[in-house]
């Protein structure tokens, strides 16, 4: 399994997706200066809000898309002629897709702390680093969703797919329902991490969203979701290709 994400790795040299992968970080880092310029306690909280609530999803979308379209250029030649079962090729690219996702958020989070620490910020450095490893855990079950689409579907239907679901988890977050949406989980989760709303507000003390019992609770959620749409995308892969 690991020479298979060494292999992903090595795909992904001098291509749209290794670029993607710091281009979207400096676009939020970006995006959260000019919204905030000229404000104090206010530039690692945009950064944060931006990045879970849109960008990541956005551009995880658009990677898995990539990933899809290279294996189609070739006809899964690859999965078509090793030895190895087209599961554990597929296995292979969602373990990378998923440090992909640490890694962006890492990047994020070393982005958001550097300038927090220059403009001021009220997001706390422990909670921050907390945060990378919660989004990055309750961020996978996206992996196997997008994949999905962006095969069956295209990219155009993956990334309403990836709007309805950001927006849907933006409104329901705030609300005691958190749970019932996949993509409501991370937003809420992550409020007593970084001191941040789902509508990128600051958290006062004493707000219930702070409450830090909804954090393992979210987590077993996420983790159960990812290995449902895993098994259930790797089922249906196989199956797709042996007709």
């Amino acid at each position: 399994m690991l020479d298979i994400v060494k292999a992903e790795y090595q795909k992904t040299k001098r291509s749209m997706r290794r670029r993607l992968l710091w281009a979207f970080p400096v676009i939020t880092f970006s995006l959260a200066f000019l919204l905030t310029l000229g404000m104090t306690n206010s530039y690692a909280e945009s950064v944060w809000n931006w990045w879970y609530t849109l960008l990541l999803p956005g551009m995880l979308a658009i990677i898995c898309h990539l990933t899809v379209a290279q294996e189609k250029k070739t006809h899964y030649y690859h999965l078509m002629t090793l030895p190895t079962s087209k599961r554990k090729m597929m296995t292979g690219k969602i373990i990378y897709l998923g440090f992909v996702i640490l890694t962006s958020n890492v990047i994020v989070f070393a982005g958001a702390s550097l300038g927090g620490l220059i403009l001021t910020t009220r997001v706390p450095l422990g909670g921050a680093a907390i945060a990378v490893l919660l989004l990055s855990v309750t961020q996978l079950w996206e992996i196997p969703v997008f994949l999905f689409f962006s095969e069956r579907f295209g990219l155009i239907a993956e990334l309403l797919v990836c709007l309805f679901l950001t927006v849907g988890g933006t409104i329901i977050a705030p609300t005691g329902k958190w749970y019932v949406l996949v993509s409501a989980i991370p937003m809420r989760i992550l409020c007593p991490c970084l001191h941040i709303l789902p509508n990128g507000i600051p958290a006062e003390a004493g707000n219930p969203l702070l409450h830090r019992g909804v954090v393992a609770p979210g987590i077993c959620l996420s983790v159960l979701w990812f290995v449902f749409a895993t098994v259930l995308f790797l089922s249906w892969f196989e199956k797709r290709e042996t007709r």
